[in-house]
């Protein structure tokens, strides 16, 4: 019993230690997944991240982009053409790419850019976390490993602090690792120098990570009053201290660097940049801090400052510009830089720069620029016309006198060189004309050769500079400083975007965002007809059903009655500057930027809307070049009519070739009137197309002969898209004339005009083929064709068009015929004979 009761201890003892032991073991292969931050060493520059909309949902929710896009049925339209789209992918593919965006919209990612710890290492870090990206990670991995495995770049697979780590050192980098894994339900990718130890440390606390980054911390901890969906942060003084001290590969008396740089240009002074994007009630909010970038000189602007603007806008924006201080900074820049390169370089530089009043006539700053006030201002006049045809630029005035009397001084030196015959080759030339009592200057632009158009005009009206596209909008502005036009003021939305943003600025932009979308949807609802019926005549598959018709779309009212002007403001103060960005939806760039589905909601209405119009235009154009093609061909056919008093054969004649293939076609008869004489000489007309010389002449495409809606394949030598018509009947271009089924071309035969009995009008010459396209030089069906089997037109013949629906034809009287592919048969017949008798009905 004693030695039991020794023996227990040491047992029980034992098996304690075993227990102990195994767990530290078992330590080593657990692992728990680390925070993101985690991921990230200290020394990070670069930080940009979006949550996702899965956790944001209610905010979005009550958005004006959700009640236009979402609530309207837009998104639902849009998911269920995307939804159509991908069921036809039979490799799965696209299935599998709209989860991964559906995955990253949702959860989000993060990326991050970090300085290496090596004060000797100049290359950055980065990785980047996909934060629902984790079941994601053993496709990814094999999908790296099959495109590697190609390049013959081994993809290594190993366990690291219990994790699946992929890997590979990019060839002929110094050093550059890659390495991909799984961390908990996120998918990180690491680039970089030894980037997946050093992950690993900072994982392990080994290293500090960006948690430990105080700047970084004090960024992440501050309260928002919005829905922060978004967070971008550059730390701009952590890059000035790394790379700095480098050295520019510049020519300067004294060794130039990074530093040098940014110091002659201003950014020396930039600390940091914060970005936040998030949703605040109906609105997409964007706050974006520049720290050290700032301004101290006077007090900001007001909406009171502005000048008398349009009463309806498509836009506006106006800032504080301090024309004169702008005018020292670039001088300075200049003679800086002059400095820093030395030598004989600084001494013509400084007095280029001295001299410079003198060259122009007049002194920029003191005749011109003192006399500007600090308001600048641009808009575009909805009323003005379209495409930016309203835009004017206003430039606030401290002495209008002044300004017209050095515009007026300017304008009379002109006109006075001008009287003593002195012309100045100006591709901008500037003219004086009187305007209801006031003088406009207007310009003529002259571009290639000596045609001149008249675009912009100048005039001071009361303390504004007014500069246009078009002299209206300037009269428009006077006449609103008079009293006779009405001027823009806030209506209840802008005063609810205003109420929102701080009263006073440095700067301002405004969108009508309701009106510019309601162009495009008006631009691009005429042609969803045409769209929905290329995709039923084209688009389906037996029995198959399209996603949406025309009455799933939403009414366009109903898309934009949510959504308001889109407004951003900067404030400036010593410290820096801070941006503030209120919109119902962005799309288009306002100044403040914004995130989350807004661009997925223009490419929606831009890609469903826009599209089927730039296509329509497209196959509009390349219907009209090929009507254009043909003719040319027409008028060809008729000159050397007017030469040889018949229409070439189908063939050129040569007794050697008994087989219509081996000759040359018609084509080559016509060369000299398509504006292919070289081409014509070169060719030998006793010899096989295909044959010495000929075989490389026949190899040039000619532009004429190719409808641009078509291929143009791969053959090695130039085809046509247009064949000659010879009549009906498999032997058709073997008749003779006066035989029946005969038509205009022959192997063997000259038509007379006289010999087209139907009438010219009445017979088809040329048709255009969507099928089985040969070497425009060779004779046989690659140039000439019968209608042989039905139907006629997209058939066994070969005949039709780039379209699917018609084709285009070429009648004997030089006009062109558009005929359907329902085109009644007999019809077509009766078109391809030149002297059958029958008449001829609508087609």
């Amino acid at each position: 019993m004693a030695r039991w009761g020794k023996s227990r201890y040491t047992i029980l003892a034992a098996l304690l230690a075993t227990v102990v032991i195994s767990w530290n073991v078992a330590k080593g292969f657990m692992w728990q997944a680390a925070a993101p931050e985690d991921l990230i060493p200290q020394n990070t520059f670069l930080y940009t991240s979006f949550d996702g909309l899965t956790d944001h949902k209610e905010a979005y929710s009550e958005t004006a982009e959700y009640q236009a896009f979402v609530e309207s049925g837009l998104a639902d339209v849009f998911d269920r053409i995307i939804e159509f789209m991908i069921a036809r992918d039979e490799s799965g593919n696209a299935r599998q790419a709209r989860e991964v965006a559906a995955d990253l919209i949702g959860q989000g990612y993060i990326v991050a850019a970090s300085l290496s710890s090596d004060p000797q290492d100049p290359i950055p870090s980065s990785r980047i976390i996909f934060n629902a990206g984790g079941r994601w990670a053993e496709a990814a991995t094999n999908l790296l490993g099959q495109s590697l495995e190609r390049e013959g770049i081994q993809l290594e697979v190993e366990r690291i602090n219990g994790r699946s780590v992929a890997h590979f050192i990019i060839p002929q980098s110094p050093g550059i690792q890659v390495g991909l894994w799984k961390e908990g339900e996120s998918l990180v990718v690491a680039v970089g120098a030894n980037v997946v130890q050093q992950t690993m440390a900072c994982i392990s606390g080994d290293e500090p990570t960006l948690a430990d980054n105080e700047s970084f911390a004090a960024v992440k901890a501050k309260d928002v009053d919005f829905a922060q969906t978004g967070l971008f942060w550059l730390d701009w003084t952590a890059l000035q201290k790394k790379y700095g001290s480098i050295p520019l590969p510049v020519p300067t008396e004294q060794q130039l660097t990074v530093a040098d740089v940014l110091k002659l240009v201003g950014m020396d002074r930039l600390e940091t940049v914060v970005a936040r994007t998030g949703y605040k009630g109906e609105a997409n909010w964007t706050e974006t801090q520049i720290v050290g970038l700032g301004r101290s000189d006077g007090p900001m602007m007001t909406m009171d400052d502005l000048p008398p603007m349009p009463s309806k806008m498509n836009w506006f924006m106006a800032s504080q510009y301090d024309a004169e201080a702008t005018y020292d900074a670039l001088i300075a820049l200049a003679r800086n830089a002059a400095k820093v390169v030395g030598g004989p370089q600084q001494d013509q530089a400084e007095a280029m720069i001295d001299s410079l009043p003198k060259m122009l006539g007049f002194d920029p700053k003191a005749d011109l620029l003192a006399h500007f006030g600090d308001v600048v201002c641009q808009y575009d006049d909805a009323n003005g016309g379209m495409f930016g045809m309203g835009a004017a630029l206003c430039v606030e005035l401290k002495n209008p006198d002044q300004v017209k009397a050095f515009i007026d001084g300017q304008m009379t030196r002109l006109e006075e060189a001008e009287e003593d015959g002195e012309y100045y080759d100006w591709p901008v030339y500037p003219f004086r004309i009187e305007k209801d009592g006031h003088d406009l200057i207007v310009f003529d632009i002259t571009g290639d050769g000596d045609q001149a158009v008249q675009y912009g005009a100048v005039q001071v009206v009361d303390n504004w500079l007014v500069v246009a596209l078009m002299p209206q909008a300037v009269e428009a502005f006077r006449l609103r400083v008079e009293g006779k036009l009405p001027s823009w003021k806030p209506d209840e939305e802008y005063k609810t975007a205003l109420g929102a943003l701080p009263a006073e600025f440095s700067s301002i932009s405004a969108m009508n965002t309701r009106d510019t979308y309601q162009l495009l949807l008006n631009l691009g609802m005429p042609f969803l007809p045409m769209l929905q019926s290329a995709a039923l005549s084209e688009g389906l598959e037996g029995d198959e059903e399209l996603p949406v018709y025309i009455e799933d779309f939403p009414p366009p009212e109903r898309i934009t009655a949510p959504l308001f002007p889109n407004l951003a403001v900067s404030v400036c103060d010593e410290n820096g500057c801070t941006m503030y960005s209120r919109s119902s939806t962005a799309g288009f760039p306002m100044f403040g930027g914004n995130a989350g589905m807004s661009t997925a909601a223009v490419a929606g209405v831009g890609v469903a809307l826009l599209l089927p119009a730039v296509q329509a235009a497209r196959q509009a154009a390349r219907r009209t070049q090929s009507s254009n093609n043909l003719k040319q061909l027409g008028l060809a056919m008729h000159n050397y009519h007017d030469v040889y008093k018949h229409f070439p054969s189908a063939t050129i004649p040569n007794e050697d070739l008994e087989q219509p293939e081996d000759r040359l076609s018609w084509v080559v008869s016509i060369l000299p009137f398509i504006e292919q004489a070289p081409l014509y000489e070169k060719i030998d007309r006793k010899l096989a197309w295909n044959k010495e010389i000929n075989d490389e002449m026949a190899q040039i495409q000619i532009p004429n002969l190719l409808d641009p809606g078509m291929n143009e394949g791969d053959s090695e030598y130039g085809i046509t898209h247009y064949v000659a018509i010879a009549g009906v009947g498999k032997n058709a271009p073997e008749l003779k004339i006066g035989q029946q089924g005969c038509g205009i071309f022959g192997y063997d035969r000259e038509t007379r005009m006289r010999d087209i009995t139907d009438g010219m009008s009445n017979t088809m010459m040329i048709t255009s083929a969507s099928d089985d396209h040969g070497p425009w030089a060779q004779g046989g069906e690659s140039t000439v064709r019968g209608l042989s089997h039905k139907p006629y037109v997209y058939g066994p013949d070969g005949l039709g068009g780039s379209d699917g629906e018609t084709m285009q034809v070429l009648m004997a009287d030089g006009s062109v015929r558009t005929v359907s592919k329902h085109v009644d048969p007999v019809v077509l017949e009766r078109l391809a004979q030149m002297a059958d008798g029958e008449v001829v009905g609508e087609f």
